[in-house]
């Protein structure tokens, strides 16, 4: 073997350049955070099995392949990179040489493997994870690289502004509908089925479109369960009042943020979370494959690219959350007939609320604050309403009829209602002769003077507290600064020279096993490397230099310099811990 090649991953990184170092930082973000003290606390974070995981998480079905190539081709001694290549084509397409060749380059990179060209080696813990990685169909799949026409763009961005509409006004009424008369809450928490299907049937909507817009207001802390006088119920919160007067752009913009981050899907459990670990990394996904595509793609396909760009977890079960998600991402006008739409691209890309309300502004019908009261008792609004006179119209009057505006008829039943917001009839009749486009008819002001007349007391409004935001960690990344200062931090490590000789095990002295706990403890809250006495399974005693990495159920998950892997002992075979000395 060359003097030149690494014997093991600590050497390999230890002859890195700076940009190499700065290069494997930025592919796998987690081993800053924390920042590691050394190069030591660095190899050791690069070969444990949670953060190879999150590598492979993120890579597509060419890596896993050739990952599990490499591992079968140093099963009993060390190969090439060639060697992989090779192997790796023999299962596809010639064609593929140069993407094989990348894929390999970006695992030296990410220190999946490490070595030289000619004595390539795989980071032991790797092993396991790939060992049933299946071989990638070539070329892989992808949608459609049409572009999109001018014609698509315009029809797609409207049908987005009519669907942004929809969600808009499903979430408003209903929150003003809750707000006279909460819906029941279940004893096993969320709304009937039956009440689902009444308010859908009110609101002349499609259940699912009911459904998932009142779980996206749900999680946006819009709806909330409140207590009445006598029960408990569903209700708006006091954020529904500030997000229902805000510019309707500005409303969708706050539903759809929410959706593109919260933790659950819509299930067929009204207002019932059940949250998922992968719900949010599946959506953006989903997005980030749309957000690559020119033009249109269906969803079968989508699954597919999917499966290729991110193997790992694929299953009936993500299927099933990117198929709802897909139905979501259409009802809120982020997703029409396969495109993404101009707001929705700028919701993939993950842009702040105001570019989001400015995408979809110019595809919003204009609101109306002017109706026309008739003399038969039906108010017609051009357009969708204006939400300060909204609400106060559907609390006279009751919806009709919807589409591009609305009817509305002024009944007894209606007149009582509003009366039991306010009871001064002459300040409803002044309200719609304010927003009526004509002189109001007279038949409409004298029956709401008669009602008036028998109108029952004035009830309050109910109101829940809005709840808590929860706390969402964001995802690990490795910005510039981070990676320079870590850089600094390794280099300035490497003058210090680790003291390897192994002690006699009787030099080290023998603790009973709580303080064996808390000196592994001490070392794992302060990186530090140890000496410890183990009893190994031949009766023998040896002396171990380790980086303890974890405690829990009886064991140390730690670091073996030696062995250079990650070996699980019982703490029960540890006898003796010391840290080893370290001089600048």
């Amino acid at each position: 073997m060359s003097a030149t090649e690494p014997r093991t991953l600590a050497e390999d990184l230890r002859s890195r350049s700076d940009e190499q170092i700065a290069d494997l930082l930025t592919a796998r973000p987690d081993l800053v955070h924390p920042i590691p003290s050394d190069m030591r606390a660095l190899t050791t974070r690069a070969s444990t099995s949670p953060s190879i995981a999150r590598f492979l998480d993120d890579v597509d079905v060419l890596h896993h392949f050739t990952l599990r190539v490499a591992c079968e081709l140093t099963a009993s001694e060390p190969t090439t990179k060639k060697e992989i290549v090779n192997h790796v084509l023999a299962n596809l397409d010639k064609k593929a040489k140069r993407d094989v060749e990348s894929a390999v380059r970006h695992l030296w990179t990410a220190a999946l493997l490490w070595g030289g060209s000619d004595r390539t080696h795989v980071v032991t813990a790797v092993r396991d994870q790939v060992v049933n990685a299946p071989t990638p169909t070539w070329p892989p799949p992808h949608c459609p690289a049409a572009k999109t026409t001018a014609a698509d763009k315009s029809r797609i961005d409207a049908h987005s502004g009519s669907q942004a509409r929809t969600v808009i006004s499903i979430v408003e009424e209903t929150g003003d509908i809750w707000r006279r008369e909460p819906g029941a809450v279940l004893r096993s928490g969320g709304l009937s089925t039956r009440a689902l299907d009444n308010l859908a049937e009110h609101l002349g909507a499609e259940r699912f479109e009911v459904l998932a817009s009142l779980d996206i207001a749900h999680s946006a802390g819009l709806i909330a369960v409140g207590a009445t006088d006598s029960d408990l119920g569903w209700m708006p919160t006091e954020a529904f009042e500030e997000w229902r007067l805000l510019p309707a752009p500005r409303r969708w913009a706050q539903l759809v943020k929410t959706w593109r981050s919260r933790a659950s899907t819509t299930s067929d459990k009204p207002l019932v979370t059940d949250e998922h670990a992968f719900a949010g990394t599946w959506r953006s996904h989903l997005l980030a494959v749309l957000d690559d595509t020119p033009g249109a793609c269906d969803l079968s396909t989508v699954m597919d690219v999917i499966d290729y760009r991110w193997p790992r977890r694929s299953g009936k079960k993500r299927t099933a959350m990117i198929t709802t998600t897909w139905q979501e991402a259409e009802l809120l006008g982020v997703v029409s007939d396969g495109f993404l739409t101009s707001a929705g691209r700028k919701v993939a890309q993950g842009a702040d609320s105001a570019s989001i309300a400015k995408a979809i502004a110019g595809h919003l019908v204009d609101e109306v604050d002017t109706v026309l009261v008739q003399a038969d008792h039906t108010i017609v609004a051009p357009g969708p309403l204006d939400p300060h006179i909204g609400r106060r119209l559907r609390d006279i009057a009751d919806v009709e009829s919807r589409g591009h505006g609305y009817v509305l008829r002024v009944s007894k039943s209606s007149i009582r209602r509003a009366l039991g917001v306010d009871s001064d009839p002459q300040t409803r009749i002044d309200f719609l002769t304010e927003v009526s486009s004509k002189e109001l008819p007279q038949p409409v002001a004298y029956a709401i003077a008669d009602a008036a007349r028998t109108s029952s007391k004035v009830s309050k409004d109910c109101l829940a507290p809005t709840p808590p935001t929860p706390a969402r960690r964001p995802r690990s990344i490795a910005t510039p600064a981070t990676v320079e200062k870590t850089l600094r931090v390794l280099r300035a490590e490497e003058v210090r020279e680790l003291v390897d000789a192994r002690p006699d095990a009787s030099d080290l002295p023998r603790m009973d096993s709580s303080a064996v706990v808390a000196s592994l403890k001490y070392a794992i809250d302060h990186n530090e490397t140890v000496h410890l006495s183990h009893a190994e399974s031949d009766g023998s005693t040896a002396v171990l230099l380790v980086d303890p990495i974890r405690l829990g159920g009886g064991s140390l998950t730690a670091y073996d310099h030696h062995d250079e892997q990650v070996r699980t002992l019982a703490i029960s075979r540890i006898s003796g811990v010391v840290t080893i000395q370290v001089s600048a």
